[in-house]
């Protein structure tokens, strides 16, 4: 059971509706794109953790928390919020290659 100073308990990088609308597109047509996503929520999270944002993220506006990470495989670039308490908010997936 989390107390007051814990942690909730979930996953710790979650896509909003707009990103999530992208993301079911992808896992539709392209399973290697949606992959890609997942592994960046992977990177996202384990750097997170270590209290740091993973390698080739830049930073898009810092008082509002924002940044910008390309997908692995030139899949496109992922656009996130990071408030240093998960969860971390995927807002918006660009995959241009998608049908």
């Amino acid at each position: 059971m989390n107390g007051p100073d814990e942690d909730d308990e979930g996953w710790p990088v979650v896509p909003s509706d707009r990103a999530m609308a992208v993301l079911e597109h992808a896992a539709l047509h392209d399973a290697d794109a949606f992959g890609a996503f997942f592994a960046v929520t992977v990177a996202i999270s384990e750097a997170h953790e270590m209290g740091i944002q993973p390698p080739g993220a830049r930073v898009d506006n810092a008082a509002a928390g924002t940044w910008t990470i390309d997908l692995p495989r030139g899949h496109g670039l992922a656009r996130y919020t990071y408030t240093g308490r998960p969860p971390t908010i995927v807002d918006e997936v660009v995959m241009p290659d998608l049908d």
